[in-house]
């Protein structure tokens, strides 16, 4: 992004809530242990996603707002509470009610696939079940028409931090949380705001991706396209002018639109050029890399050439695959590793189907804090 050198940009602190680390705490003990907290496919892999709330978001939710949850905004307040105990624990910033949100989440699509599951057991065969599918009709609950609006993460994440500024959600794909990103640096860049937030959240394990994924044996570990494992998962930040406090400063954000379906060898390579004229010179590279041999490869086969003192991070293994969210998870994990020293430039590597590439780039100034939230901690929080 041209003229981000404006105004300097912060990360003052970050939540997150994904289906193999709940916060950032697991996150780090996942990171110190160096292993894999994700699982490989399983035969329940089409199992919808079931998130619920952690003690100080059931401590502090209002009744009409539990009312219309879905899995993605408990995962989204989870994390915007993960975030809220840094800033108590850390920082000590207030945020403004004219905070602007930027959002890159999912919609929630899951509302047909969980009646039909439901008319299904109830019929116990394809056959009958065919026969009554006007029974769906009578399964409908109004209230599902606020539960699995498209808009509904960006209300509850919202509403949980009373946030009035405006708020801004953007849709690309696995790119849409680097797009969010890219919207609120370059508005705090320019002066039009002083903070701002950015929330991601995707959900790979929706029925109608996994079908898709499986016919393309993209989810066989083993076969000869690779695997990704699917997941879901929310990340939170908070972004400043301000200097003080901060874990890391933003260097740079900039994506590219190409209408192809996965990144050319030629656009990695355009991009990582990109970088390096720009005068930066990563310590740590994050992959993109989600699984699948040919588009890993040719991922790494850009950065190397361009970077060849950098050290190379993938974080798939801890969130797993998790679309939407992608981006800032990788992001937080590249803050939470203490393999990577403060003074560190992190390059964090994006891509969406269809939509093209990116990345954003920034110097760790500080390891991230972190502590576990116990009970009491939510008692302290909500008091």
């Amino acid at each position: 992004m041209e003229g981000i050198s404006v105004n300097p940009v912060f990360i003052h602190a970050v939540g997150i809530h994904a289906e193999y680390c709940d916060d950032v705490s697991a996150l780090h003990t996942t990171l110190r242990d160096q292993r894999s907290a994700v699982e490989s496919p399983v035969e329940n892999v089409f199992q919808k996603m079931n998130v619920q709330l952690g003690a100080l978001e059931k401590r502090v939710i209002a009744r009409e707002d539990r009312s219309i949850l879905n899995g993605l905004a408990s995962a989204i307040r989870n994390a915007a509470g993960d975030m809220l105990h840094s800033c108590n624990m850390e920082t000590g910033l207030d945020l403004s009610e004219e905070t602007p949100l930027y959002s890159g989440t999912d919609g929630v699509a899951e509302h047909n696939f969980v009646n039909l599951s439901r008319l299904i057991q109830r019929h116990g065969s394809t056959e009958q079940t065919l026969k009554n599918l006007g029974e769906l009709s009578g399964m409908a609950n109004p209230i599902n028409m606020m539960r699995f609006l498209s808009t509904n993460p960006i209300y509850h994440a919202s509403k949980r931090l009373e946030l009035r500024g405006g708020g801004y959600p953007v849709s690309g794909m696995s790119l849409s949380g680097l797009y969010a990103l890219e919207d609120a640096v370059a508005d705090l860049a320019a002066g039009r705001c002083g903070q701002g937030i950015v929330v991601a959240a995707g959900n790979m394990r929706n029925f109608d991706s996994l079908v898709v994924f499986a016919k393309l044996g993209l989810l066989d570990p083993d076969g000869d396209m690779g695997g990704f494992v699917p997941s879901f998962g929310a990340a939170m930040l908070l972004l400043g002018n301000e200097s003080g406090n901060a874990v890391a400063e933003v260097l740079d954000v900039h994506t590219r639109y190409s209408p192809e379906p996965f990144p050319s060898p030629s656009d990695w390579q355009a991009l990582m050029k990109y970088v390096a004229g720009r005068g930066i010179q990563p310590d740590v590279v994050t992959t993109y890399c989600n699984g699948v041999k040919a588009n890993d490869e040719i991922e790494r086969s850009a950065v190397q050439p361009c970077f060849p003192n950098a050290q190379l991070r993938n974080y798939k293994s801890i969130f797993g695959y998790t679309s939407k969210a992608n981006n800032a998870l990788d992001l937080v994990a590249a803050l939470a590793d203490e393999n990577i020293p403060e003074g560190a430039v992190i390059l964090v590597n994006g891509a969406g189907f269809g939509v093209g590439i990116g990345f954003i780039a920034m110097r760790k100034l500080k390891q991230l804090p972190y502590s576990g939230r116990n009970a009491d901690d939510a008692l302290e929080m909500a008091a």
